[in-house]
C-alpha cells in the first residue's frame, strides 16, 4: 500500500505540471532553451542522483529514503509557486527529480524485500499499474486545477506528499535483511551485481526498448496531427488509452510470469511486440491506430513486466540482495534509451520517413529475443524445486506427536 501510494503521488506530480508550466515559464521570459533546461534538470539530477540512492538504501534500508523523497517532493511543491524566474523554476525541477530519485530508487526494493518468493512478478505489476494511473491522471488533474487557480495543483501534492511522509515516518518497517551488502564497498556492490549475466542482459534490454518511447513521445503528437488532423485533447486521448491499457495489464502479466516463468514472457512478449510494430503504419483512421497503439502496449506488458523480477531472482540466487542497486541501474538504463530515442527518431524520420521508425524498432526487438532467448537463464525452475516441502521422517513425527500430547497433559 504503501510503495503503491507514494509511487502514484510522485507519477501525478510529475504529470501534473506539464499542461501548465511551459507558459508560466514562458510568461516568466523564458525562451526555448529555457524551456529544455526546465525539463532537462529533472532527468539529469536523477542520473547523477539514482545510483547514489541505491546503493544507500541497500546499505542503510528503505525507509529513510521512502521518506525523504516524499519530503523533498513536498518541499518542491511548495516552492514552485514562489518561483518568479527561470533559475528557480530549474531548482524546484531539480529538487522534484531528486525526491523521484529517493523514492523510486527504495520502492521497488522494498517490494521485493516484502515478497521474496514466486509472487513478486504480480506485485511488482500492480505497483507499476498503479504509477500508469498517476501518469494519466496527472496532466488531466493538473490541467483542471490550474484553471481554477495556478496554486492549486501545487499544494494538493504538497500535501498529499507531505502525508505520505508523516505517515511513512510513523508506520513504515524496515524490510531490508542484514546482508553481506552492508560491509562491502560501493564499488564491489556495483561490481557484483553487474557480474551477474542475467542483470546485464536486462538493463541492455531496458535500453534497447526504452529508445522506442523515447522517439515515438516527440515525433507521434505531430503525425497524428499532420495525417489524421487530430486535436491535442484527441492525441492526449490516444496516449491515454495507451497508458490505460499498459497500466491495467501489468499486473496480469507480473501473475502469469510467476506462474509460467520470466523468460518465456519476456522473450515471447519482444517477439509480438515486433509483430504489432510492422502493423502500426499501415493503420489508415484514427481509430484503428489507436486500437493498435493500445495492443502494442498490452503487449508490451507481457514483455517488460517480468524485467525486474527476473532480476531480483537472479541476485537472490547469487546471494547478493543489491535490489535497489540493480534498480537504480535499471533507471539509468531507462533514461539513457530514452535520451537516444528522440535523436535516433528524428535522424531515422527525416531520412527514411516517420512509418520507418517501427520497422527499424522491429529489427530492434528481434536483435533483443535472439539475445534473451540465447543467453539469458531462467530462475524459476529453481526456485520451485527450494519451495518444495521438505519430508519429515517417520522418527521426527512421533516425537512431535509425544511431545503435543505430553503437551495436552501438563495443560
Amino acid at each position: 500500500m504503501i510503495v503503491c501510494s507514494s509511487a502514484f503521488i510522485d507519477t501525478l506530480g510529475y504529470g501534473l505540471i506539464v499542461p501548465f508550466l511551459p507558459q508560466y515559464a514562458v510568461s516568466l521570459g523564458a525562451s526555448d532553451l529555457d524551456l529544455g533546461i526546465i525539463f532537462a534538470s529533472y532527468a539529469l539530477v536523477q542520473l547523477v542522483a539514482t545510483i547514489p540512492f541505491g546503493l544507500m538504501s541497500d546499505r542503510y534500508g528503505r525507509r529513510p529514503f521512502m521518506v525523504l523523497g516524499m519530503l523533498f517532493l513536498s518541499v518542491s511543491s511548495l516552492l514552485y509557486p514562489l518561483a518568479r524566474n527561470v533559475p528557480l523554476i530549474v531548482a524546484c525541477r531539480a529538487v522534484q527529480g531528486l525526491a523521484a530519485s529517493a523514492t523510486w530508487s527504495s520502492a521497488l526494493a522494498l517490494v521485493a524485500d516484502t515478497f521474496p518468493g514466486r509472487d513478486k512478478g504480480e506485485k511488482l505489476g500492480i505497483a507499476a499499474g498503479v504509477t500508469g494511473v498517476g501518469g494519466i491522471a496527472g496532466p488531466l488533474v493538473g490541467g483542471v486545477l490550474a484553471d481554477i487557480n495556478f496554486n492549486i495543483p501545487f499544494l494538493v501534492i504538497a500535501s498529499l506528499s507531505l502525508f505520505m511522509c508523516v505517515y511513512m515516518f510513523f508506520r513504515l518497517r524496515e524490510t531490508r535483511s542484514k546482508t553481506v551488502v552492508e560491509t562491502l564497498p560501493y564499488r564491489k556492490i556495483l561490481r557484483r551485481a553487474l557480474g551477474i549475466r542475467n542483470v546485464l542482459i536486462l538493463i541492455l534490454i531496458n535500453v534497447l526498448t526504452m529508445i522506442f518511447w523515447g522517439f515515438l513521445e516527440p515525433l507521434m503528437p505531430p503525425y497524428l496531427s499532420g495525417r489524421f488532423n487530430l486535436s491535442s485533447t484527441q492525441i492526449g486521448l490516444v496516449f491515454g488509452a495507451a497508458s490505460l491499457s499498459y497500466a491495467a495489464c501489468r499486473p496480469l502479466a507480473g501473475r502469469l510470469s510467476d506462474r509460467y516463468g520470466r523468460k518465456n514472457f519476456i522473450v515471447v512478449g519482444m517477439a509480438l511486440l515486433a509483430v504489432v510494430n510492422l502493423i502500426i503504419p499501415f493503420c489508415n483512421d484514427p481509430v484503428s491506430l489507436t486500437a493498435c497503439i493500445m495492443v502494442n502496449a498490452a503487449v508490451a506488458t507481457i514483455a517488460w513486466t517480468p524485467l525486474t523480477p527476473l532480476a531480483i531472482e537472479s541476485l537472490q540466487e547469487e546471494g547478493v540482495e543489491a535490489y535497489a542497486t540493480v534498480m537504480s541501474l535499471f533507471d539509468i538504463a531507462y533514461y539513457v534509451g530514452y535520451s537516444i530515442g528522440p535523436v535516433a527518431g528524428a535522424l531515422i524520420s527525416s531520412y527514411f520517413g516517420f512509418e520507418s521508425m517501427f520497422y527499424f524498432y522491429s529489427v530492434i526487438l528481434v536483435i533483443v529475443v535472439l539475445i534473451s532467448q540465447v543467453y539469458m537463464r531462467e530462475m524459476m525452475k529453481k526456485e520451485r524445486r527450494l519451495k518444495k516441502p521438505q519430508k519429515i521422517s517417520p522418527t521426527i513425527s512421533r516425537k512431535r506427536k509425544t511431545a503435543k500430547k505430553h503437551e495436552r497433559n501438563e495443560k
